[in-house]
């Protein structure tokens, strides 16, 4: 129990309470991104008069002031969910307890200074044990909402990347991601470089989800120049236009499937995929019927059916028969007769058009 006269300089502590809210409204007004930004002027008067009357409450050791402050705890939540910079909040606690420092003087006079200096201890363990109490719950809070943020974006990218969100869902998305849905993108599906792309892609204002291993990025387009023809490190599956965020979710699954399908180092286009996403379709709904489009070349045997194969592949992409002996170290009779050869025995002539698009699916040339 304190003395008589320590009691008495609390009283008159209370007494100049409005005085002390003058003080500190004042202070704190000089302070910028506070008052009448992320905090109303009535939340802040009524929280000052809370903390002075705690601050008497414990100096006075009153029933109760030992437990732990449900006031602190629930001020500490409240400005990190406000909105408040952990700096500006503890300012704010430390202009409360100068104020009540310059409270407890001018209450001490003239015949209570020794009072004040014998309780000095007291004051300060009362300031100290106030300012853990609202930081800690204003850092817990704080992780807290980080750590909500973070899932809610997470979930987000994963709807998003998923295609699994449309309309309002969409939208929301689009605000939390910050993502534009005006803006152009392109797309690159990589299993190289994932954090360092994902990091500038998110400066970018773009976005990004790990999908086992492979990391697709969502890029705005920044000009003609695709990024991969900007950037040749790149390598992956990758679309150049992605019109739309109600697109992002299939661009993603074709920026895989090509990722999957490129050579170690090198950029897939769907041009360059195509064939072979078709041809894997295309399989399933033809399933015994092949003969129908290879006629006799499946029954070749392996060794054979690869050599025309070779041919077949270099003149679909060339498109030459100069150019595909050149490549190939033939004679562009060879070249021509093994085309012939392929052409018995499937019924499929390769320099027609109709013909060459369906070897170069079917026969995944």
């Amino acid at each position: 129990m304190h003395d008589p006269r320590w009691l008495q300089l609390i009283d008159r502590v209370r007494a100049d309470t409005p005085r002390l809210l003058d003080d500190f409204l004042m202070e704190l007004s000089t302070h910028e991104g506070y008052v009448g930004d992320a905090v109303a002027a009535e939340d802040i008067e009524r929280t000052a008069r809370n903390a002075f009357a705690l601050f008497a409450s414990r100096l006075a050791a009153e029933a109760g002031a030992e437990a732990p402050s449900d006031f602190a705890e629930a001020l500490g939540r409240r400005r990190a969910r406000q909105g408040v910079r952990v700096e500006r909040f503890m300012e704010a606690v430390r202009i409360n307890f100068r104020v009540l420092w310059r409270g407890l003087e001018r209450a001490a006079q003239p015949d209570l200074t020794d009072a004040l200096l014998a309780h000095g201890e007291l004051v300060l363990d009362v300031v100290e044990r106030y300012a853990t109490e609202v930081q800690r719950s204003f850092l817990e809070e704080s992780d807290s909402m980080t750590q909500q943020r973070r899932t809610a974006k997470e979930r987000a990218r994963s709807r998003l990347f998923s295609g699994q969100a449309d309309g309002d869902e969409l939208v929301a998305i689009a605000h939390l991601l910050r993502l534009s849905s005006s803006v152009e993108y392109e797309m690159l599906a990589t299993t190289r470089d994932g954090d360092r792309l994902a990091r500038e892609v998110l400066e970018s204002g773009g976005q990004y989800v790990d999908d086992g291993g492979t990391t697709v990025l969502l890029r705005p387009r920044r000009g003609p120049i695709d990024w991969v023809d900007a950037d040749p490190a790149l390598c992956g599956g990758y679309l150049s236009r992605v019109g739309g965020l109600d697109r992002v979710g299939r661009a993603a699954t074709i920026a895989i499937d090509l990722a999957e399908r490129a050579d170690d180092g090198a950029v897939f286009r769907l041009r360059d995929g195509f064939a072979s996403i078709a041809r894997e379709t295309m399989l399933e709904r033809v399933d015994g019927f092949m003969h129908e489009l290879t006629g006799a070349f499946d029954a070749l045997p392996d060794a054979e059916r690869e050599r025309l194969a070779v041919t077949l592949r270099a003149f679909i992409r060339t498109g030459s028969m100069q150019r595909t002996a050149e490549e190939l170290f033939f004679h562009r009779n060879t070249v021509l007769k093994r085309l012939r050869v392929f052409q018995d025995l499937s019924g499929l002539d390769v320099t027609v058009p109709r013909d060459a698009a369906i070897a170069m699916v079917i026969l995944d040339l």
